[in-house]
């Protein structure tokens, strides 16, 4: 348990995640990992196509509040897959995103949360990645004949 009684395990799925961090840590991490993206060298160009930053912002809140275990609070839905595999994303770009996500993570919060939270992105980057070579050897396939 962390220090607001949340129940917060390493490796684990524990969707409790959410009560020990709290919206408002949630938020200051998505705020400044977006802002970060968009000076990246190689991160920020997968990002041309957010036209507004402050509802992007919103909804990857939300997305992660959720994410985290919280009850959702808008009417939101995510494609998580659909989203990466239709802007490029590749193996180096997922391997960018995880660092400066934990980077960011490491800034807000103290190591067991980030930890934490930290683990639930890595899962997703596993799936972005399988569903990234999944749509390679498909392609490569198609190309073949």
């Amino acid at each position: 348990m962390d220090s607001a009684g949340a129940t917060v395990e390493h490796g684990s799925r524990s969707r409790d995640t959410w009560r020990a961090i709290g919206h408002e840590r949630i938020e200051a991490v998505v705020e400044d990992f977006y802002d970060a993206i968009q000076l990246h060298p190689t991160l920020s160009e997968p990002f041309l196509m957010v036209g507004d930053w402050a509802t992007h912002k919103a909804r990857l809140t939300h997305f992660w509040w959720v994410a985290l275990g919280g009850a959702p609070y808008r009417p939101d839905t995510y494609d998580v897959a659909g989203k990466h595999l239709g802007v490029g994303v590749t193996e180096d770009l997922v391997d960018d995103w995880l660092a400066l996500f934990h980077d960011t993570l490491r800034q807000h919060l103290p190591d067991p949360l980030a930890q934490a939270w930290f683990e639930r992105a890595r899962h997703m980057a596993r799936s972005v990645r399988q569903l990234t070579a999944f749509q390679d050897r498909k392609r490569s396939r198609q190309q073949r004949g």
